[in-house]
């Protein structure tokens, strides 16, 4: 493996020990051989048993090289599982250059090098040695007598060239790899507010369906099935839930406001509430909603088509975040009461489904009863009138027909973003805190964190540290390795070759809500340890951001 990266041999060796193996190569890497060129990654799911396979291991050859690789030598370094069978993740470590190791196999003369001069495997000058930490190539920064010079600033197979400082892995801080590893399910932040303007409108719990596109909740100028029209009536959702579940086209939730009209978790004019759901994106790729506006005898929102709001693209990746925005012209009438605005629901229905029942088709609602879309309708009681329990609706802020006035809005977006950017700090221990950008992979694929954590150093001495990492999100997680820097000057002065570059340690922020974080670090540095304590945001991230946590 580290002189050929031929994994064939150490597979047969793993089998004999039982648990679950596997070759994870790089498609789109150098041409007929999978390699991962630099800033390439892949990404592969595998079903574990937690009782067979609790730890992590790796090994990879690093090339060009004799018999470089990098690999870990403690079997438990990696638990993936507690003592209860829970994952234990997310976990995401970079593998820095000061981990290569060198097999001692194979003599570093840097001549018959896989992916340099090699002609056929295993023709390197052999060696007995034992396995320890690589020198470095022969000229790099941690090996500068080292003979002959042949890999850095080589051409190598591809015609490209080994660069003698980024192909330096003794190079002060120098990241070779990052491992992730994750729960398969893609966590989403759905959010809810009801638009409405004081005294409008109010909604019932929303119905939000993940879906694989299949499940079609009605067609305009259809008749409306009967789970639609127990929604659109009385905002009953059970035989919706049943439909869809019988379906098997993906995951349905409700979302409700617990602190909406006491008794009913409904979304009172201002509400908003927000959930977290863990979706396939092969299996849930669209979102469906539907629920009902209240009062009315039969209005409702919803998409009338199925594929309406993707979420995740043909490689699925998430192309959020989701804006959806009903106004006047997203109500539907579901034709199956008439619009008395009597015994209407959340105003002055005695049971379910009592009003004057009717077989017309789904379409636009017209408005209230002298609404600006429906002046003419009557009898008018919604507009100024107050229900049973004394809510008063407002003649304007009720009429969802006026221009600019919205009903409801939905944004769907991933469970960290952009949103979450600012200052953070613990306010018990104010004086030192954190700046946290979350923004997108250079690749576009996936979300990162850029972290700055604003302290002072662990001597006693009170001279300020700062520690500058950068990581990835992985669900409510930015997972991020720190590193210390020293020797340049300011101003002027500042030479950039001057600067030291010391990986501290990693650093662990799990967001509870858009408000709250924890905290976990472990430094390599005995003298700072390990620990956790709370966050709260201090400053709100960029201005005008569409995340979850802007609505």
């Amino acid at each position: 493996m580290a002189e050929d990266g031929d994994g064939a041999a150490l597979r047969a060796d793993f089998a004999s020990h039982g648990g679950l193996d596997d070759m994870i190569v790089n498609v789109p890497g150098f041409a007929g051989a999978p390699v991962f060129d630099p800033m390439q990654q892949s990404t592969v799911v595998y079903d574990l048993d937690p009782n067979n396979h609790r730890y992590f291991s790796y090994a990879t050859m690093v090339i060009p090289s004799n018999d470089a690789f990098v690999g870990n030598d403690d079997a438990m370094a990696y638990p993936l599982f507690n003592a209860q069978g829970e994952f234990a993740g997310p976990i995401s470590f970079v593998v820095y250059g000061n981990q290569v190791l060198d097999a001692g196999t194979e003599a570093n003369t840097e001549t018959d090098a896989a992916f340099l001069n090699q002609m056929a495997p295993d023709t390197g000058s052999a060696t007995q040695d034992g396995v320890a930490l690589h020198p470095g190539f022969n000229g790099s920064l941690g090996h500068p007598n080292g003979t002959p010079v042949n890999i850095l600033g080589a051409t190598l197979p591809p015609g490209t060239t080994l660069d003698p400082v980024h192909g330096d892995f003794t190079q002060a801080g120098h990241a070779l790899m990052r491992i992730t590893i994750s729960e398969a399910s893609t966590p989403l932040r759905v959010s809810i507010k009801n638009t409405s303007a004081e005294g409008g409108t109010f909604m019932t719990p929303f119905w939000l369906g993940f879906h694989d596109g299949s499940y079609d909740l009605f067609d305009a100028g259809d008749t409306a099935s009967v789970a639609l029209e127990r929604v659109a009536e009385d905002g009953s959702f059970a035989d919706l839930n049943n439909d869809f579940d019988a379906s098997g086209a993906g995951l349905g939730m409700m979302l409700t406001d617990p602190e909406g009209f006491a008794g009913a978790p409904l979304f009172d004019p201002g509400m908003s509430e927000s959930a977290v759901v863990h979706v396939n994106p092969a299996q849930n790729r669209y979102l469906s909603y539907l629920s009902m506006v209240l009062p009315s005898n039969d209005a409702f929102v919803g998409n009338d088509h199925p594929m309406a709001y993707p979420l995740f693209n043909d490689a699925g990746v998430f192309v959020g975040p989701v804006r959806i925005r009903i106004n006047g012209a997203g109500v539907w009438d579901a034709g199956t009461e008439a619009n008395t605005e009597s015994d209407a629901a959340f105003f002055d229905q005695s049971a379910p489904d009592t009003g004057v029942a009717t077989s017309d088709v789904i379409t636009q609602h017209p408005g209230f009863n002298g609404s600006v879309g429906n002046p003419n309708g009557s009898p008018q009681q919604f507009l100024g009138g107050t229900n049973g329990p004394g809510i008063a609706f407002d003649p304007e802020a009720a009429d969802f027909t006026i221009p600019g006035n919205q009903v409801t809005e939905i944004r769907v977006s991933e469970l960290v973003d952009g949103g979450f950017s600012g200052t953070w700090y613990n306010p018990q221990r104010s004086g030192h805190g954190f700046v946290i950008d979350v923004t997108s992979n250079p690749n576009g694929v996936g979300t990162r964190a850029m972290v700055s954590w604003y302290h002072y150093q662990a001597d006693g001495s009170g001279d300020q540290l700062w520690l500058v990492g950068t990581g990835p999100v992985v669900g409510d997680t930015a997972i991020v390795d720190l590193s210390m820097t020293s020797g340049a000057q300011f101003g002027e002065d500042f030479n950039s070759a001057d600067v030291n570059i010391t990986p501290w340690g990693q650093l662990k922020i799990q967001f509870t809500d858009c408000a709250h974080a924890t905290i976990s670090y472990d430094s390599e540095f005995e003298d700072f340890g390990s620990g956790s304590e709370p966050l709260v945001r201090l400053t709100s991230g960029p201005a005008g951001y569409m995340g979850a946590c802007q609505l």
